[in-house]
């Protein structure tokens, strides 16, 4: 079978997933081409391989305006129906206003070079990850096409404006949707009809244990040295990193040792950074920027707690990659974050925004090295049994197959 996979920006540092899943894919017998918007920036080609896949990516942008006036003449000429017929639905899954007029305008003219794209390339069906503007794009090639098409929905930024993406309508053309989580599947429930339900398909994203090497040993103790603490992941607004910085400058003031590293970039790194200093912390804190896979394996071998304080999620790789080396993870209570943690279990769940609540969990791992040992182990046998990126990756092509 031919897939095409197709998103805004690809590929990114933080794509990791997407990467592991049109691998294996491929592993399967699939043929997997890979089709973006746009380019990433230079700051996201972090390894050789992910330069490589790069360099094998076909991008829609930028466009020759002359060609593409060509395309949409033909368009027309070759089956007036469909085009105006797809156009149509292009104006009803447009957001409200002039500006979301125009938006769909160019949505829709991406979505002919991409229809075409398809068709060249004999694609069987696509696939889309996030379902925000480029699965507004798949769902119209799609139908230019005359492909299948599915969406991955991770959440949380797409279910902050659920109407303003279509998601009712992205679910009525699709093949299928897969969710990453019950969560996930009861926000799209919420937004769409029941009569498509149906073509809700609970997969998981996955960890591949063999990327990963699990420390079966007792937690060390940290009577002697800095606890090492460790954030993975994107610097904006909703992971709640200034919650995290209040409860660390709590805990520096109480006479806690340790060194918090951020792996990870944005668009809040500046005011985090400020934030650091104004709290004393720049000697016990480090932002380190984007990270390759091979960092992030190294950096989680080497800590003792991994904290993700956010505001809003879905269900969290980062999560799974820090429970399957053996590290103990915090996080909050939104989304599906407790679909992965148990509290108590197989880590420590907080409310969000909950800065005294944070400090307590970090403490609480701080000053018991049993707990950590005892968290470790159970969260590994639970991300093993529930989150083997092999396991969702057969569901998923089976789902591209029926």
């Amino acid at each position: 079978m031919r897939i095409a996979y197709f998103t805004s920006i690809y590929p990114r540092a933080t794509d990791t997933f997407i990467q592991r899943e049109v691998s294996g894919l491929r592993q399967r017998g699939h043929e997997v081409v890979t089709i973006a918007v746009n380019r990433p920036q230079a700051a996201h080609l972090v390894s050789d391989e992910i330069k490589q896949i790069f360099e094998t990516t076909t991008y829609l942008l930028p466009f020759n305006p002359l060609k593409l006036l060509c395309l949409n003449i033909k368009s027309v000429v070759q089956n007036p129906k469909l085009f105006f017929r797809t156009f149509r639905i292009a104006l009803k899954s447009a957001r409200p206003g002039v500006k979301g007029f125009i938006y769909q305008l160019f949505y829709f003219q991406e979505a002919l070079i991409l229809a075409e794209l398809l068709k060249s390339q004999s694609i069987d069906h696509v696939h889309n990850h996030f379902g925000d503007s480029s699965g507004t794009i798949t769902m119209l090639a799609s139908l230019l096409a005359g492909v299948d098409y599915s969406i991955t929905i991770h959440g949380p930024h797409i279910f902050f404006e659920p109407m303003v993406w279509a998601l009712d309508l992205k679910l009525k053309y699709a093949k299928f949707i897969a969710c990453i989580s019950h969560y996930c599947k009861s926000q799209l429930m919420l937004f769409s009809n029941a009569e498509d339900w149906h073509k809700l398909k609970i997969v998981h994203c996955g960890i591949d244990f063999n990327l990963f090497n699990y420390d079966p040993t007792p937690a060390r103790e940290l009577t002697d040295t800095p606890a090492k603490m460790i954030y993975v992941g994107r610097l904006s607004s909703e992971k709640g990193v200034q919650i995290l910085l209040k409860s660390l400058s709590a805990l520096h003031a109480k006479g806690f040792d340790f060194k918090m590293t951020f792996l990870g970039d944005g668009p809040e790194r500046h005011n985090l950074e400020m934030l650091t200093k104004e709290n004393g912390l720049s000697e016990k804190v480090i932002f380190a920027g984007f990270a390759s896979q091979e960092t992030v394996k190294q950096t989680l071998s080497d800590s003792d707690i991994f904290i993700l304080p956010s505001f809003a999620e879905g269900v969290p790789v980062s999560f799974m990659e820090a429970m399957a080396t053996g590290v103990p993870v915090i996080g909050t209570n939104v989304g599906g974050v407790t679909e992965l943690i148990e509290h108590g279990v197989s880590g420590i769940v907080v409310p969000p925004a909950d800065v005294d609540g944070l400090e307590a969990a970090i403490s609480m791992y701080l000053e018991s090295h049993e707990l950590r040992s005892k968290v470790k182990s159970t969260a590994y046998a639970h991300v093993v049994k529930h989150f083997n990126l092999q396991h969702e990756i057969d569901k998923l092509a089976a789902h591209f197959i029926e």
